[in-house]
C-alpha cells in the first residue's frame, strides 16, 4: 500500500500521466478480481513475456571489467553475458572504469 501512495504522490504533479496511471491501476485491479492474468501496455510498450532478465553477479562484473581492461569491447561483453550494451556501460561507469583510447565503450 505504501508503494501505491508513493506512486500516486509522484504522479500528482503530472496531470498528463494521472489518467493513464489510473487506467492501468483499474485494469490491474479488475484482473485481480476476476482471476485472469492480463498484459498491460502503456503508450504501446509491452513487457515481453518471453524476455528473461539476466542479472549480472558480482563475479560477472569483476570478470567483465577485467576483460574490458584487456581490450574487449562493451558490445562483445554484452553479447557474452546476454545483456544490453547499456548495462555493460553502466557497470563500467559504476565501478570507475575509465574509457581508454584503445578500448572505447561501444
Amino acid at each position: 500500500m505504501n508503494n501505491l501512495v508513493e506512486l500516486l504522490r509522484r504522479y500528482s504533479n503530472r496531470p498528463d500521466l494521472v489518467g493513464p496511471l489510473v487506467d492501468v491501476l483499474r485494469r490491474i485491479n479488475d484482473a485481480d478480481q476476476d482471476g485472469h492474468e492480463t498484459v498491460t501496455t502503456i503508450e504501446g510498450r509491452t513487457a515481453s513475456p518471453d524476455h528473461v532478465r539476466q542479472i549480472l553477479t558480482e563475479q560477472d562484473v569483476t570478470e567483465l571489467i577485467e576483460a574490458y581492461r584487456q581490450g574487449a569491447t562493451a558490445k562483445a561483453l554484452a553479447e557474452r553475458y546476454g545483456v544490453h550494451v547499456g548495462t555493460i556501460k553502466k557497470k563500467l561507469r559504476k565501478h570507475g572504469v575509465k574509457r581508454s583510447p584503445t578500448s572505447a565503450i561501444r
